[in-house]
């Protein structure tokens, strides 16, 4: 498994690297500190099978970093590891693709469990995390429209059509992986079991206008 980290504290990033390659070898870590070695290294790497991101950063945050991944066409799969638990920024690196939040004082047995649940494209979310961001989601019920992204509306409307994750990837130009955390995001926001359900609460709600 090819992964990247990008984190501007070296100690912790290499102290990462180390324990986790310490508990598979199968993990290919490479450690940067600079988003712009980030860029560098994906467009060179296109082979690269995560990201795993810091949320805070000097010069550029983890929100903003997906955004700019997005304007480069670059379509890595995103996993956040920070020690901050901010609820809103983390439903919105969600929103944006990443496939889990990772806290940074979990132990490496933990992250190196979490790393090879996500390469098989679970969504990984500590149990608090995921209880508080459902508290968000049902308050903002009213308004849940506005919390899909137009990524997200433009999977929805994809995925109306029939198509299996890999054919709504091939449709948009975006990683099959990319495309189930999508869907994973939508499923909690709308309280959706399943595409079928999906799709009927969203024409319900006037997200998807019945054919």
């Amino acid at each position: 498994m090819k992964i990247l980290s990008l984190d501007d504290h070296p100690l912790f990033s290499n102290g990462l690297k180390e324990s986790l390659t310490s508990k598979n070898p199968d993990f290919d870590i490479t450690s940067v500190h600079k988003a712009v070695d980030a860029f560098a290294f994906l467009k060179c790497n296109t082979d690269t099978d995560l990201v795993i991101l810091d949320l805070s950063m000097p010069e550029m945050s983890g929100l903003t970093f997906m955004k700019a991944l997005i304007s480069r066409n670059i379509h890595t799969p995103v996993v956040i590891m920070s020690a901050k638990e901010d609820l809103q920024i983390i439903q919105k690196t969600l929103d944006f693709g990443a496939l889990g939040f990772l806290p940074k004082t979990w132990t490496a047995d933990q992250l190196a469990s979490a790393l090879i649940k996500i390469e098989k494209g679970e969504i990984v979310i500590p149990k608090s995390i995921a209880l508080g961001l459902n508290k968000i989601s049902k308050h903002a019920m009213k308004n849940t429209q506005t919390m899909l992204t137009s990524r997200q509306l433009e999977i929805l409307k994809v995925v109306t059509a029939g198509l299996s994750n890999k054919g709504v990837a091939s449709v948009l130009c975006i990683s099959e992986a990319t495309v189930k955390s999508h869907l994973q995001s939508i499923f909690k926001i709308l309280g959706a079991k399943n595409r079928m359900d999906c799709i009927r609460k969203a024409e319900h709600l006037k997200i998807l206008e019945k054919e």
